[in-house]
């Protein structure tokens, strides 16, 4: 977990399986053309831009283009970088009045399977992790589909 004393109001955590070796989820997740596949809610959403300078203190910059024309895009920095084993940054809403939170992903082996363990925290209420965990939800059956 990304911090001992995880507050449930306002922390997510998501854990899916998927049919991929660490490395190849690993890679998913910080190779741009890879997230580009994947990184949205919905197969509605395009991904015209990634970027990914991958290294401690390294920032990534995603846009995402809904299908009413609307860019989302997130950005934030690489604070711990373990690969294929963990991934921790901070995401933060370029279009919208909310803090910055943080991401942990943790990448567990589980056979010719990995098991991600998704932990979004320090939400400023319990309603913004909830449309998290709609987003995060799409994201993760995306790339079910793609790796």
């Amino acid at each position: 977990m990304a911090t001992a004393d995880l507050q449930p109001e306002t922390t997510l955590q998501l854990k899916q399986i998927f049919p991929a070796s660490r490395e190849k989820v690993f890679r998913a997740w910080t190779e741009p053309e890879a997230m580009k596949r994947w990184l949205a809610p919905s197969d509605e959403f395009s991904i015209p831009t990634v970027e990914v300078d991958l290294r401690v203190g390294g920032k990534y910059h995603v846009d995402m283009l809904s299908p009413e024309g609307i860019h989302h895009v997130a950005t934030g920095v690489y604070r711990d970088i373990q690969p294929p084993h963990k991934l921790v940054f901070t995401w933060y809403w370029e279009n919208k009045d909310m803090q910055e939170t943080l991401v942990t992903l943790e990448f567990r082996e589980r056979g010719k399977e990995t098991e991600l363990v998704l932990t979004h925290e320090r939400f400023p209420n319990p309603e913004e992790r909830d449309r998290h965990q709609h987003g995060w939800t799409g994201c993760l059956a995306r790339l079910v589909k793609a790796l």
